[in-house]
Order: structure tokens, then sequence, then C-alpha cells
């Protein structure tokens, strides 16, 4: 069937095309709102500037298609190929990509916010400056996959408010990204490149995010308890009001961090390297602390009790006012 046929057929009332072979087919600009292509073979289809608006498409093969530009409105693409296929620019809100797999699809400046992707395959797509504002990621156990968005580029994106519990970021590419009170609880980050992001109040327990670049990103009044921060780096970043109760910092970089009123109890900071970082009124009580270089850093009124300190180098660091911890107030 060829592109002339089906649009005949939709305007003639007919929306049902179950499992139909249109490999290839060409219907750019085409409106084919609320059609039924569930289980159809739409390999490197052209759907540039389409119509699509609750379009069923669940489980179609859409491989290398052209979809740039395409409105996919309240579309349902459960379970779809979407390998390698081109978004760019298309408007995906409150989509539903439940298990689907756009694995190296293209996403530049796509809309796919409140969109409902647990357990997609985004493994090594291109995200850059998409607005995911309210999307739906989040693992749910014996129900849904755990996203896959390693190595994912969303570089500038908006994902704000978005829900990646449990995902896996492994390598993603994140620098500027907005993710303003995000939910990232067990979420796997390693290696991920966070330069410069916004992370002001998200929610990152028990997140593993070992050997991730944070310089310079924004973490004011996150939540970070129990995270594993191994090898991270955090030069200047801003973790002002941060709970950071039981995180693993463990040879860290922290240079010139803003840890102001940083709850950092019971965290292991041993070979940490908080040179000239701002720690005034930070609670590191119980602490481990060993070999933890505090060199010229602020730690006035902070709280050291039963903190480890006996190999930490302290040299030029200002203690006004500091609880030590055997009790005393430092001078």
């Amino acid at each position: 069937m060829n592109s002339g046929e089906i649009l005949r057929k939709y305007a003639a009332g007919e929306t049902d095309f179950h499992g139909i072979n249109l490999k290839g087919i060409q219907l750019n600009g085409a409106d084919l709102i609320g059609a039924n292509f569930s289980e159809a073979d739409l390999q490197g289809a052209g759907l540039v500037l389409a119509f699509l608006n609750r379009v069923n498409l669940q489980r179609a093969n859409l491989i290398t298609a052209k979809l740039s530009g395409a409105y996919l409105i309240q579309a349902n693409l459960q379970a779809v190929k979407m390998a390698d296929v081109d978004l760019h620019g298309a408007n995906l809100q409150k989509a539903d990509f439940r298990q689907a797999n756009l694995e190296l699809a293209t996403l530049i400046d796509a809309n796919l916010s409140g969109a409902d992707m647990r357990g997609i395959n985004l493994q090594g797509a291109d995200l850059r400056g998409v607005y995911m504002r309210g999307a739906n990621l989040r693992y749910e156990k014996r129900a849904y996959k755990i996203a896959n968005l390693r190595g994912v580029n969303l570089r500038g994106a908006d994902l704000r408010g978005v829900d990646l519990t449990g995902a896996d970021l492994t390598k993603a590419d994140l620098r500027g990204a907005n993710l303003t009170e995000v939910l990232l609880r067990g979420a796997k980050l390693t290696k991920a490149n966070l330069a410069q992001v916004i992370l002001d109040g998200a929610f990152l327990t028990e997140a593993n995010l070992a050997g991730v670049n944070l310089s310079g990103a924004s973490l004011i009044n996150a939540k970070i308890e129990r995270a594993g921060l191994m090898d991270t780096r955090l030069n200047e970043a801003n973790l002002t009001g941060a709970i950071m109760a039981d995180v693993k910092l463990g040879k860290a970089q922290l240079v010139r961090a803003n840890l102001t009123q940083v709850n950092l109890i019971r965290a292991d900071l041993s070979r940490a390297n908080l040179s000239q970082a701002n720690l005034t009124k930070a609670d590191l009580t119980d602490a481990y602390l060993a070999k933890a270089n505090f060199r010229n850093c602020n730690l006035n009124d902070s709280i050291l009790t039963r903190a480890e300190l006996s190999t930490a180098n302290l040299n030029g660091a200002q203690m006004q006012g500091a609880f030590m911890p055997n009790g005393d107030i430092h001078d």
C-alpha cells in the first residue's frame, strides 16, 4: 500500500492499519491523528512534520524512520522499535514509551514533558536540549526494566522534576543540564559528566556517583545520603545545605567547593581534597577524615565531634568556633 492509498483510506474514515507493511513509505506532513499502526512495519518511513497525535504505534517497527518535527502528543509508543530514529524537534508530550527501544535515536530539542518512559532503552541517544519536565523513567521492580540511558547525550537538557529512580546513566553527558528536584534515588551515574549541572533540591540518596564530574555544579539543598562519590570531582561545586550523611567521598576532589551548613555526619572523606573549601557550620560529627586535605579551608563554626582528624592536613585552616573532636570549642 502506498502513501496515496493510506491517505485516501484515512480521509474516508478508516483508521485501523494494524500490522500493515509500510516499509519506506513517505508520509511527510501527513495528518493521521488517532490512527492505529500497532505492529506495523514503518522501517525507514518518512514522517517529517506529520500529525500523529494519539496515534497507536505499539510494537511497531520504526527503525531509522524520519520523524523530525512530528507531533506525537499522547501517542502510544509502548514497546516500539525506534533504534536510530530521527525525532529532532518532535513534540512527544505525554507519549507512552514504556519498554520502547530508542537506542542511538536523535531527540535533539524534542519535547518529552510528562512522557511515560519506564523501562525505555535510550543507550547512546542524542538528547541535547531536550525538554523532559515531569517525565517518568522510574524503575519499578517486577514491572519494568531499569531505564537504560548509558552514554546518552543530555547536554543542556531540561529535566526538572523528572523521575529517574534507579536509572542507568553510566557515562552519560549531562553538562549544563537542569536537573532541579530530579529524582535519582539509587541511580547509576558512574563516570557521567555533570559539570555545571543544576541539581538543586535533587534526590540522590544511595545513587552511585563514583568517578563523576560535578565540577561547578549546583547541589543546593540536595539529598545525597548514603551515596557513593568515590573519586568524584566536585571542585567549585555549590553544596550549600545539602544532606550528605553516610556518603562515601574517599579521594574526592572538593577544591574551593561551598559546603556551608552541609550535613556530613558519618561521612567518609578519607584522602579527599578539600583545600580552600568553605565548610562554615558544616556538621562532620563522626566523620572519617583520614589523610583528608583541609589546607586553607574555612571550618569556622563547624561541628567535628568525634571526627577522625588525627592524620588530616589542617594547615592554614580557619577553625574559629569549631566544635573539636574532644569536645572543646576552637578559639
